[in-house]
């Protein structure tokens, strides 16, 4: 009871988090990055069963799209590419890489395709259609529709996702640049792009997003649920828990970094998006 008379209810000793084991504390810190992982795979799923199945990025058997650069020179909506040039294709990975490399540093650039068909491989000669500076040949991954295929792609795809934003984790720390980076301004103007686009870009948009802020989170900076998970093992290794005081002043720290660097972000959102 306050001075005032105001009644303050304290959670008995038990459950306070000070008092719970190094466990409970882990799980606890823990919880909030794994909730952000646990909606990017349920977002995926959303994603995946409104797409009708989950794409099949392990063969080199290709949906061919209408209208696309292989559909212009006759290929079935259904095709085996075996090789482009001389790179043999077992793959989308491998297809990617193999227009990227017959393509680099050319212009109008024509490919000699290689399909298995009916038995034997047909060589088409194909000029692929030029997009944001790449060259593209009109072909999507093909689709697994079975049940299993389609739940285990939502974790399949997640992790996949979390690996791309690793890699650039990974890069900026090594390559620092602010231009990289994107802050509330940066967040809301590619949400805004992704509803002029459809249900399916914004619900891809909310998996990414999710996905990133369970790795950011478990960045080890004290202010993050990474620094106290960071605080929790050293709390571990010396067998009991660290002053409430020095456990403050390394928690405010955090808070001042984190405070600095998102200032510095969205200025440079805000000169990015306005004013170049």
């Amino acid at each position: 009871m306050e001075a005032d008379g105001t009644e303050v209810r304290i959670a008995p000793l038990d459950v306070q988090y000070q008092n719970a084991t190094i466990w409970g504390k882990l799980i606890t810190n823990f919880a909030g990055p794994m909730n952000n992982f646990i909606l990017g795979v349920v977002v995926f799923w959303i994603l995946i069963f409104m797409q009708g199945g989950v794409r099949d990025v392990d063969t080199n058997q290709f949906h061919v799209m209408p209208q696309g650069a292989l559909a212009k020179v006759g290929v079935p909506e259904t095709a085996q590419i075996t090789k482009i040039g001389s790179h043999e294709i077992s793959n989308w990975e491998s297809l990617i890489q193999a227009v990227e490399s017959e393509t680099k540093g050319k212009t109008a650039p024509t490919l000699d395709v290689t399909i298995f068909e009916n038995g034997s491989d047909k060589q088409v000669t194909v000029t692929p259609e030029e997009s944001q500076g790449r060259y593209l040949l009109g072909v999507q991954p093909g689709i697994k529709s079975d049940f299993l295929s389609m739940f285990v792609g939502g974790f399949t795809t997640a992790a996949d996702s979390a690996l791309r934003i690793l890699s650039a984790l990974k890069n900026l720390i090594f390559q620092p640049d602010l231009n990289k980076l994107g802050g509330p301004v940066a967040i809301f103007k590619a949400s805004s792009d992704a509803a002029k686009n459809g249900i399916e870009n914004v619900l891809y948009f909310l998996a990414m997003i999710s996905i990133n802020i369970g790795i950011f989170n478990l960045i080890p900076i004290p202010a993050l649920d990474g620094g106290k998970i960071v605080l929790n093992i050293l709390e571990a290794i010396r067998r009991k828990p660290l002053k409430q005081e020095i456990e403050t002043y390394v928690t405010l720290a955090g808070v001042v970094i984190m405070v600095v660097l998102m200032i510095a972000v969205t200025w440079n959102d805000i000169m990015r998006l306005f004013f170049r």
